[in-house]
């Protein structure tokens, strides 16, 4: 127990020294969040999930450690976890999901240990068999999420408010888990099962304590040893075989329930659990009954309290974003600056020279006894304020003349896009015949003379094996040839 006490200390300096890297990376993933929403089309309620998902310090700190302080890898391996659970629905998984599981004590959270670490209790002689057809992965995983959120939750729960109480230590970064092996039947055996766990407890990184397995009979061994080829040193070590007698040395007696030989005669019941009616309740957010009959139902024209805004950009002050680090210098700077330089160049030089007449006052004293307004006549802002009005109307008519060809080439860009592509295809398809006729193209005068020659060259051939009798006829026949073929 020393030594879970040192670490525990340990990890609570550690947390403290760090806080300036949580607080970077806490402000780096709200700026990921607006792009997340608008990747994958999140609702309000949704990016309220991944919010508060990102104000756990705990779980923050959890993953920086599991990384060793690196700040790069430690988001990387953030927004690679967010995305998962968005796209598994992680908040999706309630009571209501694993209602089968919680008929019978199979697993729960009652009180803690002596290190203010919350107790979690699985009995497997409470392991329901997968329906027939089903596959025992499929089946136990959305337990395994439930209870590891809920996990999560109670633990960042619990450093808040001993965070609140003025506690020296009052982080609180994991669980024990008493592993009850008495009566336990056909447990799974499946190497892709355990493979499945141990992928979704790294999406939860130092979480799980000390595992004692109690009752651990011989005929478990050949599980043991399946478990040991796959899991790490660090989660090996983690494991512990005591007997029941020894669990006071890490319970308090009177924390520690009867069947485990303490003095608490609590029997678990789903209607009584604390923890799972708070952490993970049957819907996300219940309706009043002043809204509607159906309470459940969720009013489409009321918008849930959230700390974003319906644009998916975060409000108030629980989601701070960085902003330059002295805004008072800043404010001071800019008004020192001349209306000139706050102006800019972006605007119109005469829209930007017609302000500037506006605010400046005239220098030379007139004795009419015009009415003045701000030391400007008010005929002369009618005047002014017209013109600028006139102004910007025909510019606007300029740039509609102007961008009609614009439009028309926009509207038609699918038609052209699809044309192109269409005679492109065409071209690869025919490439063979495609080449061949620019090659005839190309070539058309000297394929001519080639047949040409090629055409003379038989015919001398034939008028030497010939007759001097069939030699006249045959040359006249070849001048013949020869002038047609050269017209």
């Amino acid at each position: 127990m020393e030594i879970y006490h040192k670490k525990h200390l340990q990890r609570n300096q550690d947390y403290k020294e760090y806080q300036h890297t949580i607080d970077s990376i806490q402000n780096a993933l709200r700026r990921e969040i607006p792009q997340l929403i608008q990747e994958f089309e999140l609702t309000v309620q949704e990016a309220t999930e991944i919010d508060e998902f990102v104000n756990d310090r705990a779980t923050m700190f959890r993953f920086l450690r599991k990384n060793n302080y690196s700040l790069p890898t430690t988001l990387s391996l953030l927004l690679d976890t967010i995305r998962w659970r968005i796209l598994a629905d992680i908040d999706k998984i309630r009571v209501s999901t694993v209602t089968e599981f919680l008929t019978q004590p199979l697993v729960y959270f009652h009180k803690a240990d002596k290190l203010n670490r919350p107790v979690l209790i699985v009995n497997l002689a409470y392991l329901p068999k997968a329906p027939v057809g089903y596959d025992v992965t499929e089946f136990l995983t959305p337990l395994v999420i439930f209870v590891l959120e809920t996990a999560r939750l109670l633990i960042w729960d619990m450093t808040k408010e001993r965070t609140e109480l003025g506690v020296i230590d009052p982080l609180i970064m994991e669980t024990v888990v008493l592993v009850e092996f008495k009566n336990a039947n056909a447990l799974p055996t499946d190497i892709t099962l355990l493979k499945s766990f141990i992928a979704l407890l790294r999406r939860y990184p130092g979480m799980t304590g000390t595992v004692n397995l109690l009752n651990f009979g011989w005929m478990y061994q050949g599980l043991w040893q399946m478990c040991k080829l796959i899991l790490s040193e660090d989660a090996k070590s983690k494991v512990n075989f005591p007997k029941v007698k020894d669990l006071k040395n890490l319970i308090e007696e009177k924390d520690l329930i009867t069947e485990f030989g303490g003095k608490d005669e609590f029997i678990w019941n789903s209607m009584i659990d604390p923890y799972y009616a708070k952490y993970r309740p049957f819907i996300i957010s219940r309706r009043n009954s002043n809204s509607s009959m159906y309470y459940d139902t969720i009013d489409p024209f009321t918008r849930p309290p959230s700390s974003f805004s319906v644009y998916g950009t975060p409000l108030g002050s629980l989601t701070p974003v960085a902003s330059h680090t002295n805004l008072n210098s800043l404010a001071k700077a800019y008004s020192s600056l001349s209306l000139q330089s706050k102006i800019g160049n972006g605007m119109p030089p005469r829209l930007r020279s017609t302000i500037k007449t506006l605010f400046v006052t005239p220098t030379s004293s007139s004795s009419s006894t015009t009415d003045l307004i701000g030391g400007v006549p008010s005929w002369v802002l009618s005047e002014k304020l017209n013109a600028i009005h006139d102004e910007t109307n025909n510019d606007n008519n300029n740039n509609n003349n102007k961008s009609w060809l614009l439009k028309l080439i926009m509207k038609c860009e699918h038609t052209v896009r699809y044309v192109t592509i269409r005679i492109l295809k065409k071209m690869i398809r025919y490439k063979s015949t495609f080449y061949w006729m620019i090659a005839c193209f190309l070539l058309r005068n000297g394929v001519q003379e080639l047949i040409q020659h090629v055409f003379m060259l038989m015919m001398q051939v034939v008028l030497d094996f010939n007759s001097v009798r069939d030699t006249v006829g045959l040359r006249s026949i070849l001048s013949l040839t020869n002038g047609q073929m050269t017209l």
